[in-house]
């Protein structure tokens, strides 16, 4: 597979097949398609996810700027019309992440909130079955969040995890504890725990302890 560097400086990075978001370690934020020169977006940023139909910021002062469709009320605000620039539309937010037609973010209080596409349980009970197009709290406690394209997880600040959407409980459930971090793919959810052990659940099944390979 054929490397190249895109660019350096670089303290965090998001990104999917449709392009990737890098923060400088001053902060910048610059976007990029997969074939694309990268353009500055805004400064102060602290936090970026790259969504499979929008784009989300989290600058130093809290602020949630989306970018992208907003039919399945991605925006958060009540808007449902795409806009060609970013628009904040929440605040007090430290993280987000986002998939298919939904978006959550962390606020500093420890609330998950979401917005967007809930057919399938990613929000939890806000706007189950269709989508909710304004921000609304769905869990609470949280230090740490990650969402697939219909289910969400948050790790609660005792170390334990939590999930909801399809493959788990429409309400939050406790399918492990001393949990470290936490990772969400299409349908697959990734954790590590407190003694270094890799889990992960395909749908919602397992979990089963992941045995790294020894590397050659």
């Amino acid at each position: 597979m054929r490397q190249s560097v895109l660019r350096r400086g670089v303290g965090r990075v998001a990104a999917v097949a449709s392009g990737w978001i890098a923060i400088d370690h001053d902060g910048t934020a610059w976007q990029a398609g997969p074939d694309d020169a990268a353009v500055r977006m805004m400064a102060d940023v602290v936090d970026a996810c790259v969504g499979d139909s929008a784009d989300y910021l989290v600058t130093r002062d809290g602020r949630v700027h989306v970018r992208g469709l907003a039919h399945r009320g991605q925006y958060g605000d009540g808007c449902l019309r795409a806009t060609p620039d970013y628009v904040a539309t929440a605040t007090d937010a430290v993280a987000v992440r986002a998939h298919t037609g939904h978006g959550v973010h962390l606020r500093r209080d420890g609330t998950v909130m979401g917005t967007g596409g809930n057919r399938f349980g990613p929000l939890s009970s806000h706007g189950l079955g269709d989508k909710a197009d304004c921000w609304g709290p769905i869990f609470d406690g949280a230090v740490a969040i990650a969402t697939g394209s219909k289910h969400t997880l948050a790790v609660r600040g005792d170390d334990s995890l939590w999930a909801w959407g399809e493959g788990f409980a429409i309400a939050p459930s406790r399918p492990m504890d001393r949990v470290a971090a936490v990772a969400a793919g299409d349908s697959a959810t990734i954790a590590l725990d407190a003694d270094g052990a890799i889990w992960q659940w395909d749908a919602g099944r397992g979990p089963r302890r992941l045995v790294m390979a020894a590397a050659r």
